[in-house]
């Protein structure tokens, strides 16, 4: 009742007549008028001077005025959330996992800020393990999962398969460490430029390794798939690097592939949002395109 009461309050104002408000609110004269009147009982102040014609508001009218026009339009925002077609506005909470982020993050931004500008995006980068418990946690409303593609990410949440990447053992072309073609034991003496832990093709590298009875040597672990290729490119360790981002890397031209007989890595690339996405819908459609555009 008090949302009608002030949506009326507030048409009668900013129509400056009774007769365009009801025609405005598919209202008779009458109802408006009540409306006004039982406000003006709810909060014990005269709102309009009725002395003059038409009635204007009083000082304690316009000060109502204002706060109402900021109360209905935060209850039209909080009645839109749970519309899936609405469009999307307010905080939008994404995680992505470095290498995606390394690789699409300013296009995305750049795409996402042109289309939907009523949405204010905030973006966190971490491992999948991480993301994943944020988005089960609901302190993210959509995040990029990087998991084995014999893997998929939780029931809980919605999940899109964007793609999946092959990922590379590379070496410096200058000063190569090992020949190829060869097996994942031979790389056994040979130390790595990796992600820190939490990396999921690191663990997988970490297990291929143990099962063949071997540990990981690590001359570098870093953050950043540019900063691993240059120490890669000048001979500090072997590097693992997704195929479909090695053409647009720095120091591909002084990367060589090192193949295996026995060791091949693909990790898919995952969007999870919740189920209940309302007014993201939008959002996770335009993400998804995003990143799956700059993965290509």
């Amino acid at each position: 009742m008090l949302f009608q009461d002030l949506r009326a309050f507030v048409t009668v104002i900013e129509s400056a007549s009774l007769t365009k408000a009801a025609h405005t609110l598919c209202l008779t004269q009458s109802a408006v008028s009540r409306r006004i009147q039982h406000l003006e009982e709810t909060l014990g102040e005269a709102l309009f001077d009725r002395t003059t014609r038409p009635p204007m508001p009083t000082a304690m009218g316009r000060r109502i005025y204002e706060k109402a026009v900021e109360l209905l339009r935060d209850a039209e925002h909080l009645l839109s959330i749970c519309q899936e077609n609405a469009l999307p506005s307010g905080r939008f909470r994404v995680g992505l996992t470095q290498i995606v982020a390394d690789a699409v993050v300013f296009d995305v931004v750049t795409r996402m800020r042109e289309q939907l500008p009523g949405l204010d995006l905030q973006i966190v980068t971490d491992w999948s393990a991480e993301l994943e418990q944020r988005m089960l946690l609901g302190e993210l409303d959509a995040a990029t999962l990087m998991l084995p593609a014999a893997n998929s990410p939780p029931s809980a949440l919605a999940a899109q398969l964007l793609t999946t990447l092959d990922i590379l053992v590379v070496q410096s072309k200058r000063h190569p460490l090992v020949s190829t073609p060869n097996a994942i034991k031979d790389l056994a003496a040979s130390e790595w430029v990796l992600n820190p832990r939490g990396c999921g093709y690191r663990a997988a590298l970490e297990a291929a390794m143990g099962d063949h009875g071997h540990s990981l040597k690590l001359a570098v672990d870093t953050h950043g798939a540019a900063v691993q290729m240059r120490m890669v490119a000048a001979g500090m360790g072997l590097g693992l690097i997704p195929a479909k981002l090695l053409p647009g890397i720095a120091y591909a031209d002084e990367l060589a592939v090192v193949t295996l007989s026995d060791f091949q890595l693909k990790m898919g690339v995952w969007l999870t949002h919740s189920r209940q996405p309302g007014n993201l819908r939008r959002a996770n459609e335009l993400l998804a395109a995003g990143i799956a555009d700059g993965l290509r």
